[in-house]
């Protein structure tokens, strides 16, 4: 972002999490205990006695910051990398659908797309959850599922210090998570695994319903909030929920970031211009077993995606 003068809001204003049951609260002693002794790391955490001086909310078992953590709006950072790209020579083709990919006789790839076909030395696969059958070998372990975001109207500056007085980026313990924050222009964007499908506008406009009343329920002063905005997207989970990278099919490829992408893709990226360019290969995620996802849940053929759905709602209430 220095270097590229990429204006996004960044802050580093810390993450919150916080728990949802006493059980989710008393393990996260052992989890910063493990994160100082495995990584130096310090996390600090918060007894429900003190939560309120990090939320306005009184449902939940305490938590646990890591000050370090910051935030960004990801589309105008996507949008700042997309122009330094462009700076750097790059050849945008937006709006263009590849169709297949295969080998020409002097090795090199040709791409079929919606505008022409492209020919190429290298490829990396950037598809994530929208990886399709022009590369069945990556879209068969990949699992697309949906997450869905709402922000509210500008809220009072009294009302959006209630609610975060340290502005943190915050999410639940849950399997079945909503995370949220306030924006810059105090709004609060309030998020989560509202439905496993991918993204439709019938399943966003679902998706708000199931949002507002779980923001309610965080948060019942914005009970007569109106909300303005509401869009959804599509998340590539693994089945081992691990990010993935190396090559498939002579193609290099990163995935699997599950949510993680704003920080992973962009360490991933770099790693594999590096490996484009000759550098020797230092990704640790390279070598782990990648296993395919089973049919109901891999990108095309999403009928198991409610299954999984309650599947994570009953670990909830069991845990």
């Amino acid at each position: 972002m220095r270097e590229e003068k990429i204006e996004c809001n960044f802050s580093r204003c810390g993450h919150l999490e916080v728990a949802c049951k006493q059980s989710h609260f008393d393990g996260y002693q052992v989890s910063a205990v493990l994160v100082k002794r495995e990584f130096n790391h310090e996390l600090r955490i918060i007894p429900k006695s003190e939560l309120r001086g990090e939320i306005g909310s009184d449902i939940y078992f305490g938590g646990m910051v890591d000050e370090t953590s910051a935030g960004l709006n990801p589309a105008r950072y996507l949008a700042g990398l997309a122009l330094a790209a462009q700076r750097a020579g790059a050849c945008l083709c937006d709006h263009t659908r590849v169709t297949s990919v295969g080998r020409e006789r002097n090795n090199k790839f040709r791409m079929e797309t919606s505008k022409g076909a492209i020919t190429a030395r290298e490829i990396i696969l950037a598809s994530g959850a929208y990886t399709t059958d022009a590369t069945p070998a990556l879209r068969k372990k990949i699992i697309p599922i949906g997450s869905y975001i709402m922000a509210t109207e500008v809220l009072p500056s009294d009302l959006a210090r209630e609610l975060s007085p340290r502005n943190r980026m915050i999410y639940d313990s849950k399997h079945f998570l909503y995370y949220y924050r306030l924006t810059p222009d105090n709004r609060m964007l309030f998020g989560g695994r509202a439905a496993f499908f991918p993204e439709t506008e019938n399943t966003v406009r679902q998706s708000a319903e199931i949002l507002r009343r779980g923001m309610i329920g965080v948060y019942p002063q914005l009970g007569d909030t109106k909300i303005e905005f509401v869009w959804g997207g599509t998340l590539d989970f693994t089945l081992d929920v691990m990010p993935h990278a190396g090559k498939i099919g002579d193609m290099y490829f990163a995935a699997g970031f599950a949510g993680h992408g704003v920080a992973a893709a962009t360490w991933f990226g770099a790693k594999l211009a590096g490996l484009v360019c000759g550098d020797p290969n230092d990704i640790p995620f390279d070598g782990i077993p990648f296993r395919g996802a089973p049919l109901g849940l891999r990108s095309g053929h999403t009928w198991a995606l409610p299954l999984a759905g309650a599947w994570y709602r009953i670990l909830d209430w069991l845990t």
